[in-house]
């Protein structure tokens, strides 16, 4: 018989969202898109609670804005991860239109320098997608009166409001998989270029040292740059050893991931019965791999919808204390994790 009532987290795993995306369909929140909210009552009604959105959404927030101008840097834009910034442009659009604010797209250079003449002041906002924002920024920032707000960025002084993946919480549960699966010898692809990339590894070889099992060992290639060419650079001097000891391979992006895959299958390593592989970032591009590519989910989008909640306060009340957002990482099982602490034949 099937339960009279689930609970939010029972459908964001099975749809592979966030509980916090299931929370604002459920609510008629703005902003998710339509074939998310489908997916979702879809998966409540499989799941035994048939529901509607509130037909009332809640309203947007009121602001004093005109405008708000988001900033991209041309290097993610361009980079293989780059369909994550449409992802969180689509959720800053959508909500930004049941805000009734208009939004102008800007790019930032590598020295992160901002015009000096942004006109209107409190009345444009500003938004920073995938920014760690330099000490000469923030500078720039708190002389400026606009409001403003890091998605997918950090900001260790806490000047500014932001919104950003757990992604320390998504490491833990990257290691914690793989620790699960049986995998003792394991190699981590990634980087501290970023303060959010970093926040990954030290939360994946955290776990990894706290877990206090005999034979337990990780090693750490800092890639400098999480990119197509970085990943089989790396991946190739790791092949070109005598030995290849790793079970397991985590890597920081599914870009990186995917490379990596089609790497050792070019050295002849069938992935995952000889070696398993584990993304992060849960692009659309992974549902193309074979094996099907188990990855850390991210709700891109609602990084967005968040950002855009978050200026529109921080327009109506500037003086109030700045807000770190940290949204949930979801695990997505797929092919490309072997559990080795079975005997090959029950895999």
């Amino acid at each position: 018989m099937r339960q009279s009532r689930v609970r939010q987290e029972d459908i964001a795993k099975a749809v592979g969202v966030s509980v916090s995306t299931v929370s604002r369909v459920m609510s008629g929140a703005p902003g998710i898109s339509p074939a998310t909210t489908k997916k979702v009552l879809q998966a409540a009604a499989d799941l035994g609670t048939p529901v509607a959105p509130s037909t009332q959404a809640s309203a947007a927030p009121d602001h004093r804005m005109k405008r708000a101008l988001l900033f991209l840097k041309q290097i993610d834009l361009n980079s293989g991860t780059g369909s994550i910034y449409q992802f969180i442009m689509t959720g800053i659009q959508n909500a930004a239109r049941d805000a009734g604010l208009q939004i102008e797209l800007a790019l930032l250079g590598e020295d992160e320098d901002i015009a000096g003449s942004i006109p209107d002041g409190p009345e444009t906002g500003l938004l920073f997608a995938g920014v760690d924002p330099t000490p000469g920024l923030l500078e720039n920032l708190n002389k400026s009166k606009h409001p403003a707000v890091l998605v997918n960025g950090l900001d260790p002084t806490m000047t500014h409001d932001q919104v950003a993946p757990n992604n320390y919480q998504g490491g833990w549960l990257a290691a914690q998989y793989l620790i699960r699966m049986g995998h003792r010898r394991i190699l981590h692809l990634g980087t501290r270029r970023r303060l959010t990339l970093a926040a990954r590894s030290d939360g994946f070889l955290a776990a990894i040292e706290q877990a206090d099992i005999a034979g337990l060992s990780c090693d750490f290639m800092e890639m400098g740059n999480l990119t197509e060419h970085k990943a089989e650079t790396a991946i190739k001097q790791k092949l070109a050893q005598e030995d290849f000891p790793y079970s397991a391979v985590f890597c920081s992006t599914d870009i990186v991931a995917l490379t990596v895959m089609q790497e050792l299958r070019k050295g002849g390593m069938e992935v995952p019965n000889e070696v398993s592989l584990l993304g992060f970032n849960g692009l659309p591009l992974a549902e193309f791999s074979s094996p099907l590519l188990s990855t850390l989910v991210v709700d891109w989008a609602f990084l967005g919808t968040d950002a855009i909640r978050l200026l529109c306060t921080r327009s109506l009340e500037p003086d109030r204390p700045a807000q770190q957002i940290q949204t949930q990482v979801i695990l997505k099982q797929a092919a490309s994790v072997a559990d080795v602490s079975k005997p090959i034949r029950d895999r």
